[in-house]
């Protein structure tokens, strides 16, 4: 059975290894990727950095991060914002997941979406927005399987695509 647990040195390994994994260095935002063998500890200070809302960047909010885990294997990660910025309005919303690429296909998207709903409902929240490109099939599947009903879809000038956003009630 799969948990949402907070990062910890128990899934160094396994992270590491989901971080080395065909195309999964796109998935993770490159503070994560650069050095992380060696830097997992100050990779664990950022991670209770945001969650405090300390030392974030530029037009970021506190952010809440889990790993999706089974046993001692990372399968995923999710990062939960209480509220939004302007940019986290348009491509990130409250809620932004990814699943290894060795895991995927396998039920984990809709399971850590579904827990992380509880996670936001945990916080106060009573509804979240989750982004995700027009193109990516799968994770609007997931989206919408959790209750997401899209509110429209917009063009992301910056990274150059179609983002559609929705909504979830909790």
């Amino acid at each position: 059975m799969a948990e949402l647990v907070k990062p910890s040195h128990v899934y160094k390994k396994s992270f590491v290894e989901a971080l080395h994994e065909e195309g999964a260095q796109q998935l993770f935002p490159r503070y994560w990727v650069a050095n992380i063998n060696k830097d997992y500890d100050e990779f664990l200070k950022k991670v209770e950095d945001y969650a405090r809302g300390e030392n974030l960047f530029e037009d970021c909010p506190q952010e809440h991060t889990f790993f999706l885990v089974e046993n001692s294997d990372y399968i995923g990660r999710v990062s939960i914002r209480e509220s939004l910025t302007e940019k986290f309005k348009y491509y990130g919303g409250h809620i932004g997941y990814d699943i290894r690429p060795s895991k995927r296909g396998l039920g984990y998207g809709n399971e850590i979406l579904k827990l992380a709903l509880g996670k936001a409902k945990e916080l106060g929240l009573s509804k979240v927005m989750v982004t995700c490109k027009s193109e990516n099939v799968a994770s609007r599947k997931i989206i919408i399987n959790c209750g997401g009903e899209l509110v429209d879809e917009v063009f992301d000038e910056t990274r150059g695509f179609q983002i559609q956003r929705f909504f979830l009630a909790l």
